[in-house]
């Protein structure tokens, strides 16, 4: 199988990129049935390995199946990565499979995570919308990450946006992000996200910031930031300062989490159904942790964000008020 290929078909111009980016915001459906939910998860005979509570050291991430985004020689040349053993058979069902995601924590009755799947890359940002990991018609679709950003041996892309559909009652795909409206306790209990692409193990990512946003400027009077438009940081009309200042102001939460232009950022994008309107997103932002960054002091450094000191969208304001407002992870 040659993944490369299939990664060289996904090439765009930022043009097309951005165009499709939008259609994609408009897109990401808010679904209320399904068919088969077990039909889109796929538990890989090994699983990456993430640990529980500690920060990966310098020392084990400098073993051969290293977590690190890029593993350099001398001259600071990006060295191949090779598909870790947990991915293959995942690659053998479809080769859009790039990695795989899970929250900790957040479970069922029977004590499995609510959020735990493959993640998948198809040709746009539609095309998984309404597909599983077998390419067959599911109405709660895939996770999957946005088309145009870059997973390959090389490394990926300084922020990576993956979508998931929001399922209401059904609680599928990417429902249960909704729970971190709750406020910063369960944020400090529930603090990280394991995701690892398909040349990873041990990867894991500390929430950043947690918003609601318009997907439309006309909800709120002409502003929208283009959060799926911040691949990587070193292009000119897509710059790490402006990103970090939206995610900052829009996140309901604070925290002592340093954030560079040189780490590695997710962004985790579903719908919600508080204004039963289509356009509006829950978005949750998390940052690959280092060996250098303490989670101990990262969790006790959530707070909750005054409500005047959080950026609303218009449309919201006109609604709710300047508050943040939870009425359960079904909506």
């Amino acid at each position: 199988m040659n993944t490369n290929n299939n990664r060289d078909t996904k090439k765009r111009s930022r043009h097309g990129a951005i165009i499709a980016a939008a259609c994609a915001i408009i897109a990401i459906g808010c679904g209320v049935m399904v068919m088969n939910p077990l039909k889109n998860r796929m538990e890989p005979t090994e699983t990456p390995a993430a640990e529980s509570s500690v920060v990966t050291t310098q020392e084990e991430s400098s073993r051969e199946d290293s977590s690190e985004e890029e593993i350099k020689t001398e001259d600071s040349t990006p060295q191949k990565r090779d598909i870790q053993p947990w991915a293959k058979d995942l690659l053998e069902r479809n080769e859009d499979t790039v990695g795989w995601i899970k929250i900790p924590g957040i479970t069922d009755d029977n004590g499995e995570e609510y959020i735990n799947f493959p993640v998948l890359q198809g040709e746009d940002n539609e095309y998984y919308l309404y597909k599983n990991i077998d390419e067959e018609y599911y109405e709660s679709g895939s996770i999957y990450a946005d088309a145009w950003s870059t997973i390959d041996e090389y490394g990926q892309s300084d922020n990576l946006t993956i979508f998931g559909h929001h399922m209401g009652v059904l609680g599928t795909s990417f429902t249960h992000l909704s729970e971190y409206k709750k406020g910063a306790e369960f944020l400090r209990e529930h603090p990280t996200i394991e995701f690892n692409t398909i040349y990873e193990n041990d990867a894991r990512y500390a929430i950043v910031s947690c918003f609601m946003i318009n997907t439309q400027p006309e909800e709120d009077n002409g502003n929208l930031f283009e959060y799926i438009g911040y691949r990587d940081f070193d292009d000119d009309e897509y710059k790490f300062d402006t990103w970090y200042n939206e995610i900052s102001k829009r996140s309901w939460y604070t925290n002592d989490i340093k954030c560079t232009e040189n780490d590695k950022y997710i962004t985790l994008s579903t719908c919600s159904k508080l204004l039963n309107n289509d356009d509006l997103r829950w978005v949750i932002v998390a940052k690959k942790l280092t060996p250098e960054d303490d989670l101990d002091h990262i969790i006790a450094s959530y707070q909750d964000k005054d409500d005047k000191d959080i950026y609303f969208p218009q449309f919201w304001i006109d609604r709710y008020g300047n508050k943040t407002v939870d009425e359960g992870w079904a909506l």
